[in-house]
């Protein structure tokens, strides 16, 4: 019930519970120690009158005078006497009295007298009655006995009306009570209440400046003390919380304005302002998707610059970035509204023609952009001639689905070049060559694998001042037997569409483990190996455990591995990405991500990625300082890289310039032909004597993640 109550009323209550309790104990107290008193000033008056009527009614008694004795006894005067008796030596009645009323007085036979028998020598209370017998005699010789009968009523009623004043002064003490306790709760109330409320504005306004007034200084008062402190701390962090999350909200429209200029720029080509290859498959797809719904078709024309080289070698690369330009004009004139023309790579364009009716549709526009590209380029006083060649792809006949119609328009247009140039070509499967090519390549790469005929080249990574080497990136080569030297750019996609490349994958970093032990045991203790990871085998879910066994087979310290995993990989589930990273993290190798600009990631998913570096991508460093929008991607990466706190690594520098604006712009680590291509281990020893300086932190950080 006290739990309902208000403070204030809490207190009272106790305090007048409290009181109620100590009144009542004093006065039960009081009251039975009255009683005891009145009860024991009869017993002593009774006794003794008892003891004078035994002495004086000796005489009486000895000469057998009833008479005198009863005089005697009719002189008695105690309150409520009911029977005054004196009994002889055989306890025979000689003389009594007898009244009617203890108030009264008067003497009569009214009262009966009981037997001596029943009650002993002494004094008895019995049936609210004193009772008191006392032998007559001396030198212990007995003559008879005196007996009085008093009544206990006035006993009983005095000590009535002292509880009645009790209970008045009882009453009178309690209002009291009440009336100091409504005063002095106050000194506790109040100042518990002031608290309360300076709480509870605090919570209503938020304003943690508020303060509790300190209207004492017991413990209630260093409570109040303690609460004002508390404010005062919690003010002080709320203001720096405040501070920081302004500061961060402004870093953060920095980032993010730099991330979404970073996905506009790796959306589209930066020469020609056109979609580049990864916006143009999108694209694609979504014609693909609409013409599979209203049973329509999609034209895709794979347009190549005839002689383009010729043009750059000859009147210069500004020359040829014009005719690029120029030649995106031309093309943007020919097609409608709803069609894409991206930039493949290079001189390699890419018209997606969305919901047409025929080849013929598609044939139009091919004659429209022949004839348009028999007409002159006038550049920047030169006038420059070129021609196209074009491979012609329909859906749904020629493929149904982006990468097939890729493959094959691909495929025609290489077909084009072939038949002379300045001329289009309709895919047919009799082209397919190249795809026959392709199946003899996915066999022997399947037979290679089993004896070895595979080797690594390792190529360099430097620091940012190209005065030392940390790392090598392990990079698979293939050299046939009969074909020669198969790049890599022919032979990995084999792997990948064929299911080939989750071996291949292990083979090369069995391999680079193998060699990085080695290098290990020649003293190159701290050196860095890095391996790529394809998408086959990011998607495994026993990757972790399948890297582990080959880590613990070679004895090569994790914490020196670098997995390295596309942007493109990561983006393309991100949730699952983040688990399939987080468990490679946790079994101590580095990650990076690579060809880093290319995608679409975002600010919020890098925060997520547990990674520890970012690699440009080379398409972005070979342009850089020459090209504004290259060079503008290159600094939001290295800017958005140093506010994630992760280490940057520039892939494809060729110069010094490129090297100068890349440490001087605080990128990391530096890739590329200026120190070294890839090569095999054993010509690498000149290089690592040369440059390997190995520093304690590093070291420190590998034996810790080993």
């Amino acid at each position: 019930m006290l739990n309902k109550l208000t403070l204030r009323h809490k207190l009272i209550s106790i305090i007048l519970l409290v009181s109620l309790v100590g009144i009542l104990v004093g006065f039960v107290a009081v009251g039975f120690q009255y009683y005891h008193s009145r009860k024991d000033v009869l017993v002593t008056q009774s006794v003794t009158v008892a003891r004078l009527l035994a002495e004086y009614s000796e005489a009486p008694l000895s000469f057998g005078d009833a008479s005198g004795a009863k005089a005697l006894l009719a002189g008695v005067e105690i309150d409520g006497l009911k029977v005054a008796a004196i009994f002889d030596q055989k306890d025979q009645l000689f003389a009594s009295i007898s009244l009617q009323s203890p108030s009264s007085g008067a003497a009569s036979s009214g009262a009966s007298i009981p037997s001596l028998a029943d009650f002993p020598i002494g004094h008895a209370i019995r049936d609210d009655n004193l009772h008191v017998r006392m032998p007559i005699g001396a030198n212990g010789q007995v003559f008879g006995t005196v007996y009085l009968q008093v009544a206990m009523e006035q006993v009983y009623a005095s000590s009535n009306d002292f509880v009645a004043i009790l209970v008045g002064i009882g009453v009178v003490a309690l209002f009291l009570c009440f009336t100091l306790a409504s005063r002095l709760q106050n000194y506790i109330s109040r100042p518990l209440l002031a608290l309360m409320q300076t709480s509870i504005d605090v919570r209503e306004r938020g304003d943690y400046s508020l303060r509790a007034p300190q209207q004492s200084k017991d413990e209630i008062g260093m409570l109040s003390e303690n609460f004002n402190r508390m404010l005062e701390t919690i003010e002080v962090q709320q203001t720096e919380r405040d501070n920081a999350e302004d500061a961060l909200n402004e870093s953060n429209k920095h980032l993010e304005k730099a991330v979404k200029e970073l996905q506009f720029l790796a959306n589209y080509d930066s020469l020609t302002q056109l979609p580049n290859r990864a916006l143009c498959i999108d694209r694609l797809k979504s014609a693909l998707n609409r013409a599979s719904r209203n049973q329509q078709r999609v034209g895709l024309l794979f347009i190549d610059l005839d002689h383009f080289k010729d043009v750059n070698d000859s009147m210069g690369h500004a020359v040829g970035d014009s005719l690029l330009k120029a030649a995106s004009r031309r093309l943007s004139g020919i097609i409608r509204e709803s069609d894409t023309l991206a930039r493949q790579s290079g001189d390699e364009f890419v018209i997606v023609l969305d919901a047409i009716q025929d080849k013929l549709d598609a044939m139009v526009v091919v004659d429209k952009i022949v004839d348009a590209f028999n007409q002159s380029f006038h550049l920047d006083n030169c006038v420059v001639n070129t021609t196209v060649s074009i491979g012609v792809c329909i859906y749904p006949q020629d493929g149904a689905d982006a990468a097939t119609l890729m493959r094959n328009a691909d495929t025609a247009m290489y077909k084009s070049k072939e038949a002379g140039r300045n001329n289009f070509q309709f895919y047919s499967p009799e082209m397919n060559s190249l795809t026959l090519r392709r199946l003899h390549l996915a066999n022997d790469l399947r037979k290679a694998l089993k004896n070895d005929d595979l080797f690594v080249v390792y190529q360099p990574q430097m620091a940012a001042n190209g005065e030392s080497i940390v790392g090598v990136e392990s990079l698979v080569r293939w050299e046939h037997p009969s074909l020669g030297y198969i790049s890599p750019a022919e032979f990995i996609p084999i792997a990948e569409s064929t299911g080939l490349i989750i071996e291949l994958g292990e083979w090369v970093l069995k391999a680079a483990l193998k060699q990085g032990r080695l290098w290990q045991e020649q003293g190159y203790t701290q050196l860095r190996v890095a391996v790529n990871l394809s998408a086959a085998q990011f998607r495994q879910h026993e990757l972790p455990s399948i890297i582990d066994e080959l880590v613990s087979e070679s004895g090569f310290p994790a914490a020196l591995l670098e997995l390295e995993v596309t942007e493109s990989m990561v983006m393309k589930d991100v949730e699952i990405a983040i688990t399939a990273l987080e468990n490679l993290k946790r079994l101590g190798y580095q990650l990076a991500i690579d060809d880093f600009g290319t995608g679409y990631s975002s600010l919020a998913y890098l925060r997520r990625f547990p990674i520890d570096a970012l690699k440009i991508d080379r398409s972005f460093v070979d342009e850089l300082v020459v090209d504004k929008d290259d060079t503008a991607i290159t600094l939001a990466i290295l800017s958005m890289a140093k506010s994630l706190r992760l280490k940057v690594i520039a892939e494809g520098v060729e110069n010094t310039v490129q090297r100068a604006f890349l440490a001087e712009h605080n990128c990391d680590e530096i890739q590329g032909f200026l120190y070294s291509p890839g090569v095999p281990a054993e010509q690498l020893t000149g290089f690592l004597e040369q440059y390997y300086a190995p520093v304690v932190e590093i070291a420190d950080e590998a034996s810790a993640g080993r």
